[in-house]
């Protein structure tokens, strides 16, 4: 990069500063023009041209940036012939490009109206209210359950293909009781693996716009990660926007067990909630649960067990970083706020 081209896309970083903070203060712009008008011009552009590969380009590209830097770093760098303050131009240069175009491309949704706002849903709620609903949602899970399975302590059993899960789910809309996505492109991940020692289900590349899934996950968190990952692939960034949307399009699918999948996920962030004001108490609602679902809790337990490892609390910390740092005040934590809009929509 010659100092030219580096100094304009330093002074570059100013305007996308600015527009930032804009962004921040001004929700309702961001929502009218970027997230309504703007984004979906761009998603449908990456839609057209990305789902003409069954491979994810994405785990492609970040794979070979990995390979570029790691050749900088034991093949040019000890060569670099300049001071050290131009090897950091140049690799700013690269982060607020970088920056420029995660931020048109998919990154100013994360500063949008927020959706119980659009949708009048109230966040707020009492412990009767988180109570009420775990019942209802233990008596939803153990209704499914039963449907799919002779006994109750039996575990349900998924259709083995992915593909045949993910052709019949789409994304509900909240407001207008609609499905947004009539197919749902998502992708499986080519580094499942490395995302397994992450902790990781799934992402969204915000580059290509395409969602990704662990597939070594069992079935029954493919089918709400997919969820989850689609509505962000349709512009809601925040996470407890997305795991919502994940919930909703789960129980309004009439896949049965797609249904039971949706209300087994929303059963344990309202669980985690109520453990936390009463203990005691949480327990005994875990022993009106059919005894075949803690046998479905199990097997994705176990998944995970096998793949945790000293280093996926960096991992966490980093992506907590990242998602407070592009306007999430909760973090990792903000996953677990979708149980007042869980609620409240049940309240409507």
């Amino acid at each position: 990069m010659s100092k030219r081209t580096t100094t304009l896309v330093w002074y570059s970083a100013i305007p996308l500063w600015l527009l930032i903070s804009f962004a921040r203060k001004n929700p309702e712009f961001i929502e009218k023009y970027y997230s309504r008008v703007f984004y979906p011009l761009v998603f449908d552009l990456h839609r057209h041209l990305l789902d003409l590969f069954p491979f994810s380009l994405g785990d492609i590209l970040y794979f070979s940036l990995i390979l570029y830097f790691l050749r900088a770093i034991f093949i040019k760098f000890p060569h670099y012939r300049v001071k050290p303050l131009s090897i950091l131009g140049d690799f700013g240069s690269v982060v607020i490009v970088v920056a420029w175009i995660f931020h048109l491309s998919w990154g100013f949704n994360y500063h949008r109206l927020p959706l119980n706002q659009q949708f009048q849903i109230p966040i707020e709620y009492s412990e009767q209210d988180l109570e009420d609903r775990l019942d209802k949602i233990i008596e939803e899970s153990n209704y499914w359950h039963n449907r799919l399975v002779s006994s109750d302590t039996m575990a349900v059993t998924f259709p083995n293909l992915m593909e045949n899960i993910l052709e019949k789910i789409s994304l509900y809309h909240p407001a207008y009781h609609e499905t947004l996505l009539k197919t749902s492109k998502v992708k499986k991940s080519l580094m499942s693996l490395p995302l397994s020692y992450m902790g990781y289900s799934g992402y969204l590349n915000p580059f290509t716009l395409e969602s990704q899934v662990n597939a070594k996950m069992p079935i029954q968190s493919l089918i709400t990660t997919s969820l989850h990952e689609t509505a962000h692939q349709m512009g809601y960034a925040a996470e407890n926007e997305a795991n919502f949307i994940a919930y909703l399009s789960a129980i309004k699918s009439e896949d049965l067990h797609v249904q039971y999948a949706g209300n087994t996920f929303a059963f344990r962030y309202l669980f985690n909630d109520f453990h936390k004001l009463d203990p005691e108490k949480a327990r005994n609602k875990l022993k009106l649960l059919n005894p075949g679902i803690l046998k479905n809790f199990k097997e994705v337990n176990d998944f995970w067990k096998k793949y945790k490892n000293p280093f996926e609390v960096i991992f966490d910390k980093t992506y907590d970083s990242y998602l407070k740092a592009n306007g999430q005040k909760s973090g990792i934590k903000s996953y677990n706020e979708m149980v007042g809009l869980v609620i409240n929509y049940h309240k409507m």
